[in-house]
C-alpha cells in the first residue's frame, strides 16, 4: 500500500510503541488481508504471557455483533461538558465497515498463533471529516475477546500538539493512539463485559480504550443484515 500520510514522529511516540511491542526488535507482522484502505495483520505480542487462546474460532456473525456494539464516548473534560452538555456515544463502526471487517477479523483470528494478536487499520474519508484513521487490535484470552480501539476516525493531525512534529499514519503501529485524550470505549451490552477482576491482564497506555467481551453473553437476537464471508 502506498503511504498517503507522513509518518514522522518524535521520541515519545516511538517510546510508546516500543513499550507495547517490547524493547527488542520484533519480527515483522504477518498480513492476513490488505487493500488500499484496510490492513489486517498479525503482530507478535510480548504481553501474551502464558499465550493467547489462538487460533480462535469466532464466527463472522459474532464478530459483527462485537463491532456493532462498540460505542465511542468523547472525552470533553469538565469544562467541555458544562458547555456542550453530556457527551453522546456513537457507534465505532458503520454498517458498511462491519460488513467489510467482521469476516476478515474472524478469519485472522483463526490464523493467529498463541503469541500473536490481530490488528486492524482502516482509512475513512468524507467531505466533512477529510482523511481519518480507525485502528486497534484484538485477541482471545481466558474465554474473552479483548478489543483495543486505539484510534476512531482520528485525524492524523490530532496529535501534533502532543507527541508529533507532523501528521502520523499508524498503519505500521495500529495500537498507538494518535491523540491520547479524545475518547473512551464502551459496549452497548454491558452485561457481556468481563468483570474487572476477570478481565485478562494486558497493559495498555489508555485503559479507557480496551474492553474484554464474553462472547457467550452476547445477545442471541439476529442481526438485521447478514455478514457474508470475505472473498
Amino acid at each position: 500500500m502506498d503511504p498517503m500520510l507522513r509518518r514522522t514522529v518524535i521520541l515519545p511516540l516511538l517510546l510508546a510503541a516500543a513499550a507495547h511491542f517490547g524493547c527488542s526488535t520484533p519480527p515483522p507482522p504477518r498480513t492476513s488481508y490488505q487493500d488500499p484502505i484496510t490492513a489486517i495483520r498479525l503482530y507478535v505480542d510480548d504481553h501474551a504471557q502464558s499465550s493467547h487462546q489462538h487460533p480462535a474460532d469466532i464466527s463472522p456473525e459474532q464478530m459483527a455483533k462485537v463491532l456493532g456494539g462498540l460505542r465511542v464516548f468523547p472525552r470533553s473534560g469538565f469544562i467541555g461538558s458544562l458547555i456542550s452538555g453530556q457527551a453522546s456515544p456513537k457507534p465505532a463502526f458503520a454498517s458498511t465497515e462491519i460488513q467489510a471487517l467482521a469476516p476478515r477479523l474472524s478469519r485472522a483470528l483463526t490464523e493467529a498463533k498463541p503469541d500473536e494478536l490481530v490488528t486492524f487499520y482502516r482509512r475513512f474519508s468524507d467531505n466533512n471529516t477529510g482523511l481519518a484513521v480507525t485502528s486497534g487490535g484484538m485477541f482471545v484470552q481466558d474465554g474473552y475477546l479483548t478489543v483495543i480501539l486505539a484510534n476512531d476516525r482520528t485525524l492524523p493531525t490530532d496529535g501534533m500538539n502532543q507527541n508529533m512534529v507532523t501528521d502520523f499514519d499508524p498503519i505500521d503501529s495500529p495500537l498507538v493512539p494518535i491523540a491520547r485524550t479524545s475518547f473512551r470505549l464502551e459496549f452497548a451490552q454491558p452485561s457481556a463485559l468481563a468483570a474487572p477482576d476477570k478481565r485478562p491482564a494486558w497493559p495498555y497506555i489508555d485503559e479507557g480504550r480496551i474492553l474484554a467481551i464474553d462472547l457467550r453473553r452476547l445477545s442471541a437476537e439476529p442481526r438485521s443484515s447478514a455478514v457474508h464471508p470475505a472473498p
